[in-house]
């Protein structure tokens, strides 16, 4: 249930804020030091390869323990909320470059971008493709159920696919220090005390209605 409602509620969020602020003004943030970043459409694979990344990392949290696990749900959550304030309050946008080649990569690049709003992108601050991703190594991170080489695989990958997000210019440094930051600070934040029990109390009772006999 909480897997369920993270991903409904992430679909929600991005789409629901970009129709919300359609005809807004959106900042764009960018900076000499963003524009400085060479496009290399190679790292399109790992953007994409997010994706399954993801998948596979929030059903690994889930494996350990109640208590950790609701700790990983209330900071996804308390930071998808964060995201969609964020959205709503200071829309941005950034201009992307014109796609010239016909390489695998640069045709799939393309097509990220009529995807992802070529002409309008939105959403970008703060990051959900870095904040997920540094948090799905979060997730796993100092688990005695997950494997260590996968632990350090995961902070590897992570970090490629924040790396990716400024190289394919879908996101600009300020943009990934945002999501990457509010991540460290609900982390923290859920990882004293009990703080995460009113998530877990809510999801109790919502299982315990739809599925009781």
């Amino acid at each position: 249930m909480p897997l369920i409602s993270i991903f409904v509620l992430n679909c929600l969020i991005y789409w629901g804020s970009g129709i919300l602020t359609a005809n807004r003004y959106h900042f764009d943030f960018t900076t000499s030091l963003d524009r400085a970043v060479p496009l290399i459409p190679q790292f399109i694979w790992i953007y994409v390869l997010a994706f399954p990344f993801w998948a596979v990392n929030y059903i690994l949290a889930s494996q350990r323990g109640k208590d950790g696990f609701y700790r990983f749900v209330a900071t996804d959550l308390t930071v998808h909320f964060a995201c969609f304030v964020f959205f709503l309050i200071l829309p941005t946008t950034n201009i992307r470059p014109e796609i010239v080649g016909n390489t695998w990569s640069e045709q799939l690049l393309k097509f990220v971008y009529m995807m992802d709003g070529a002409s309008t992108p939105s959403n970008l601050f703060p990051s959900i493709h870095c904040y997920v991703s540094w948090l799905s190594w979060r997730g796993v991170r100092k688990s005695e159920k997950i494997p260590k080489w996968y632990q350090h695989f995961s902070l590897i990958f992570a970090i490629l696919i924040i790396i990716s997000t400024q190289v394919l210019k879908q996101h600009y440094l300020v943009d990934a220090i945002a999501g990457v930051g509010l991540v460290e600070l609900s982390w923290r934040f859920y990882s004293n005390g009990n703080h995460h029990d009113i998530f877990r109390k809510f999801f109790e009772k919502i299982s315990g209605t739809l599925f009781s006999k």
